[in-house]
Parts: C-alpha cells; structure tokens; sequence
C-alpha cells in the first residue's frame, strides 16, 4: 500500500512540473500512460478470458467482434464443404450444420446485427426442418429480434446456455479439423469451443447421456480428465502415423551432391575413397604411388619417428626439409612402398590406418600417425584388384587375379581364409553389414555370396553378361546390388536368392555402388560420366523402361561433364559424397 501511494506521489510532482513549464501536449500523453488503477468490470474480464483459453477442449478463441457477413460466408463454405465432400463423412458431418446454425444466429442478435441476422435465418431455417425439434426451435428463432428475447425463451436460452453434444468417428473428426484450420474460420472454431461438446466414438469408455433435446448442461461433468488427454493423444499419435506413411509411401528426397574432382591426374588415378570420420581423402595411382589429402583446414603433420634416420642416410639435407614438413604441416602426403599400380585402397573404422592393396601382389598397412608403413602382407600370387575392411573387428578382404578372394586380420600378415570357386578373376569384394559374409564380383560374370565362418559359398548369382566390377550391399543387409561391363545395374535379394530388378541407363562401364543409410536409394556411377540415382524400394513394380530405355525407378541423373566416377558413398543428413578424375583425353 505504501508503495502505491509513493507511486500516485511521483506521478502528482511530475504533472505539476510539466504543467508549470506549459507542457500541455506532454502532460495529456503523460496521463494516457500512467495507469494507477483498474476496474473490477476490466479486472473480471482478464479473469474470465483466461479462464476461457484454458479450457483443455479449446480449439481456438477470439473475442474481436466479426463482421456481420462473415457469418454467413464461413458458415456457407462449411455447408458447401460439408455436402460436395467425401460421401462416408457426410453422414456425420451432417448433423454439425443444426446447432452451428442456431448458435450463429444467436451470436448475430447478441452482438447487435439485427437486419444480417434477419437474412441470415431467413436463408437457411428451411434447410433444418427434418424433426420436431428443429421445426420447433426455427419457430422460436424467428421471435428472437433483440438479445432480450433470447433471455425470455426458455429453449432458446436452453440452447444458448448449454454445449450440444455430436458424436464423431476420430477420422471424420480429424477430417473437420482440417478443413477448419486450413482456412479463416475463427467463428466456426469459437462456436465449436463455446457451444458445442464433441465426443469421438470408441475413445471413452463412459457413455455421454445427452437430453431429450440433444444438448448437455455445460456444468455436467462428462468425461474425467485422464480421459480427455488420453482422447487427445490418441488422435495426435494417430495423425503422427498417418504422416509417417505418407512420407514412407512416397518418394525419397534426393541427396545433395558433394564431388571431389581429380585433375591432371597424369599418373593415372585408379582408386578412391574417404575416411569414415571424412578428414582423409586418398587416392591409388599407376605410378605405384598412394596419396593421402586433407578435407579440413587442418594440415597433414606426422608425429615423431622412433627410428634414428641420421643412422641410415649420410646426407641430411633432404631429411631436414621432411622434419620441416612434419613440423608445419602439409595439405597432402605420398605414401610410397609398392613396387607396381595401385588398385585399392580403404581405411580402418577408426581412420588410423589405410590399407592399399597392388599389382606386386601386396597389401600394406600405414599409419596415419606417422605415414610410413607398418606391415606387408603377402599371400596373393598376382595382382590384387579390390579389397575392403569389416565394420567389425580388425578384418579385411583381398580379390585377386589368381581367382581367389581372401580373408585377413591386421594382426595376422597371412590369410585366415581362402575362397575359391571363381572360374576368373575376383575383380571387387564387399563385407555384409553383419561382417559373417562376403560377396564377390568376378570376371566369369557371376556374383558369389560367401560364409566368413568356413569359407563355404552360399549363394551364386547369374545373369550379368560381363565382368562384375562393383558390389554393394544394403545397410539393412537385406539386398546386394552388382553392376559391371553390361551397362546393368541388378538388385538381389540374399534371402531368396532371386534378382529383385534390372536398372538400365548407363551408358559405359559401371564402377561405383552404394546405397542411403535408409536402404530407400542406390547411387551409380561410372565412365559414362553421370552419377544416376535409383528409387530400389521393394514396394515398387518389377522393373519397367521408358521410351529411352532408362528404368523407371531413376530418380535423378547428374552429368559430371568430363569426369569419370570412381567413388560413390552415402554419409549422414542426406549427402552422397563422389570422387573422380577429369578424363586426360578430352
């Protein structure tokens, strides 16, 4: 109280300062602003509308007066929305235009608009004339002229002062409630609040006793509050589902594109891939050479050697230059050791070591700490084509042009397993996601699926019409897809064993697979310079081509002009991640 009165005080000194130096325009605006009391009538209806707009059933609410013709608009293009609709919503969807109508006319005269109103009854009470009750209260609706005749009808005031009661299945519901919030229809949305109780069928376990009149008493409780939030959950987790579906049946977002271009690659680039944590990029060579760059603004800098060079070479100028390098960091390193081409190369999960497979019939581990080399192994007894490392454990796989494909551990520099059943060379190698099988691609134009456990083959697939270049499996290891010299693309499915489609669109070799982390889309690329994306969903029809001969499933095609695709890998937030080198000839 104290302070209040301070308050008025202060307020009294500054008006009289401002009326002493003739601040009249001041001294008004002051008044305007200072606000020291207010009125129980204003208080009250703070206290109401917010008693109101907490509501756990409300819909929407607004306390602006509408203009008088947008009653009738609103009410019109639900009736019309309502009657051209869907026909199994119809029927229920009916019975919402009675009390709407009475409720909206009731609205009119209460707030004054006597000759809209008159129109507005006067164009639709033939239209509610099905029972005794509507013909009844149509007769009583044409007395009401003044907001005190609602007061002195005893139905009308019923009906005024009570929520009448519809019952709706919770699709018809759901199919109201957009429609009423897709467009303006704030008086449809306050009538439904104010004056109508909604009760969705098979949601309650109670059943609401409506009066002979078909409304209820506003102060009846109908339904527990546990109730209440259950009916509306329910409908949120079954609008949660159906959008769901959609975006499932529909079809897949495309990927971003990011492309590592290789150019004047003279030394001839036969391979490429991208560390698992996406910091390393390297690449195989013709001139035996390995070359490891970086995709951050971290440069490339070796850790300390534990061997004493100034032991092995008697000249030192060279050395120091290197020790600088590894001091200030570098954006790219040459990996040498090989004494032949380079055909693959892959990192380890943990992007601490690349494995980089020759035509010297080696394998060679380096650290990524130091870029040297750590260990040969050798078992092969001609070129190593391909390889690639398991998600699990320390394992990786070689494919050879000896006709074989093996199996090895980092810790072991000899094979644990040998598979061999291939008539030509294994030209690519692949791990299924669960690391207890292999597939291989091979020149004698099948595709072998292989038991890690004891090198036994499982599956053998037949239909290509050239050499096998490239595998992928799908990340719910569910399907293998292959593609090589004929052009195709096949898509098989490990249970059954059966080829699931045929994409046809390429137009050259193809050398690069890889599926969406969702299992939804295939990538392809290859010398014919386009990287091609493919809608392989099992939902879909068996294959089918267009007049051009491309399959249906394509979802987008993207020219790489000059530059033949020799990677191709899906990463997180939708992005396809693609390497390859501008072609030397054109």
């Amino acid at each position: 109280m104290m302070k209040r009165v301070r308050g008025e005080d202060i307020s009294s000194a500054v008006m009289n300062y401002l009326k002493k130096r003739q601040y009249t325009d001041s001294e008004t605006s002051f008044k305007k602003e200072i606000k020291c009391s207010r009125a129980v009538t204003e208080m009250a209806s703070d206290v109401t509308m917010d008693m109101e707009t907490s509501v756990t059933n409300t819909v929407s609410y607004t306390t602006c007066d509408p203009e008088p013709m947008l009653f009738d608009i609103q009410f019109s293009r639900l009736k019309t929305f309502i009657e051209e609709g869907v026909e199994e919503f119809k029927v229920e969807l009916v019975a919402v235009l009675y009390p709407l109508f009475v409720n909206l006319y009731i609205e009119m005269i209460c707030q004054g608009h006597k000759a809209a109103g008159n129109d507005f009854l006067y164009k639709y009470q033939d239209e509610f004339t099905a029972n005794e009750e509507q013909r009844t209260m149509m007769d009583n609706l044409c007395g009401v002229i003044q907001k005190d005749d609602v007061l002195s009808k005893v139905d009308v005031k019923l009906f005024r002062e009570s929520k009448y009661l519809i019952q709706l299945s919770n699709t018809t519901l759901e199919y109201l409630l957009r429609y009423l919030q897709s467009n303006d229809n704030t008086i449809l949305l306050k009538m439904f609040n104010n004056h109508l109780h909604v009760v969705v069928q098979g949601l309650h376990n109670g059943d609401h006793d409506p009066n002979e009149n078909g409304f209820i008493k506003t102060n009846i409780s109908v339904e527990t509050e546990a109730a209440k939030k259950k009916s509306s959950s329910s409908v949120m987790l079954r609008s949660l589902k159906d959008c769901i579906q959609k975006i499932r049946d529909g079809p897949p977002s495309l990927p971003s594109i990011l492309y590592y271009s290789f150019s004047n690659t003279y030394q001839g680039l036969n391979t490429v891939r991208v560390s698992p944590d996406q910091r390393l990029l390297c690449g195989g060579f013709e001139d035996s050479a390995l070359r490891v760059w970086s995709l951050s603004p971290t440069k490339l800098k070796a850790a300390e050697h534990t061997v004493d060079i100034s032991k092995i070479h008697s000249l030192g100028d060279h050395i120091c230059d290197k020790f600088q390098e590894d001091r200030v960091g570098i954006e790219s390193k040459a990996l040498r050791g090989h004494s032949g081409p380079v055909y693959a190369a892959c990192f380890t999960v943990d992007s601490s070591h690349l494995l980089s497979s020759s035509e010297d019939t080696t394998v060679r581990l380096w650290d990524l700490d130091t870029y040297t080399n750590k260990v040969v192994y050798q078992g092969h007894n001609y070129p190593i084509w391909d390889m690639d490392t398991g998600s699990v454990g320390p394992y990786f796989a070689t494919a050879s042009q000896d006709h074989t494909a093996r199996l090895w551990t980092l810790d072991r520099n000899y094979p644990l397993r040998i598979f061999a059943g291939h008539l030509m060379d294994v030209d690519c190698v692949r791990f299924h996601p669960n690391c207890n099988y292999i597939a291989t691609g091979s020149s004698d134009r099948t595709v072998r699926l292989w038991s890690v456990q004891d090198g036994k083959c499982v599956r053998l697939f037949t239909g290509h019409k050239g050499t096998v270049f490239s595998l992928a499996f799908s990340p719910n290891g569910k399907f293998l897809a292959s593609s090589g010299e004929d052009r195709k693309v096949k898509l098989w499915d490990l249970g059954s064993g059966n080829m699931v489609k045929e994409l046809s669109g390429h137009q050259d070799n193809v050398y690069s697979l890889n599926f969406s982390n969702d299992s939804t889309m295939l990538a392809s690329g290859g010398l014919d310079n386009t990287i091609r994306v493919w809608d392989v969903r099992q939902s879909f029809s068996p294959s089918s081509h267009s007049d051009t001969g491309v399959s249906l499933e394509i979802l987008g095609s993207f020219p790489m002009r000059t530059s033949s695709v020799h990677y191709l890998e899906f990463v997180s937030c939708n992005l396809l991640l693609a390497a390859g080198a501008i072609n030397v000839t054109q």
